[in-house]
């Protein structure tokens, strides 16, 4: 029972983040803007804008975004999600949901969400097959901002499942956000 209540806060505050930004995507090539170009970061300062202008930005694409993570450890598979929103506040990176339509009462097998706090991110991962993975404050997600299109990087992010008989796992691979929200 203590296992239930200790999953149940977090996946109630990643549904909540969900949810945000499920009604926050922006398809304006003016919404959210960079005038600077690239910054690299830290999950601390994801994609935090530094002024830099370095001349090779390129577009968002096609608004969509995509995620392409492999998984290993108590089992091992890919993931590939074609729609990616992603929200920022105050220059800085502050989620990621994958597909960007995620719906809390059912949610979509695979899907991928994060709320970052600091240097650590609320991150829950589901598979093709329904099992779910989370952390409460995992380590291991970066982020860059070139022109308009935000890259996140997972790489050495371990989940724990919220099935108790599973095991965990350790995320790695690339998230390229298709609509941003905030500023």
């Amino acid at each position: 029972m203590r296992t239930t209540r200790a999953l149940t806060l977090p996946l109630i505050a990643l549904t909540a983040a969900a949810l945000a930004l499920t009604g926050c995507s922006s398809d304006s090539k003016d919404s959210g803007k960079d005038t600077g170009g690239s910054s690299a970061s830290t999950p601390a300062e994801a994609g935090k804008d530094t002024g830099k202008d370095e001349g090779n930005a390129e577009p968002a694409g096609d608004g969509k975004g995509s995620a392409k993570l492999t998984y290993s450890g108590g089992d091992s598979g890919e993931v590939t999600i074609n729609s990616v929103s992603c929200a920022v506040m105050g220059g800085k990176l502050a989620a990621i949901t994958a597909p960007d339509g995620a719906d809390s009462a059912t949610p979509a097998k695979p899907s991928f969400t994060a709320v970052m706090s600091d240097d650590k991110a609320m991150t829950t991962l589901t598979t093709t097959d329904g099992k779910s993975y989370l952390h409460t404050a995992a380590p291991g997600i970066t982020g860059s901002k070139s022109g308009d299109t935000w890259v996140i990087t997972v790489s050495g992010l371990k989940l724990g499942p919220t099935d108790p008989t599973g095991e965990s796992i350790t995320v790695e691979g690339t998230i390229t956000c298709g609509s941003v929200a905030g500023v």
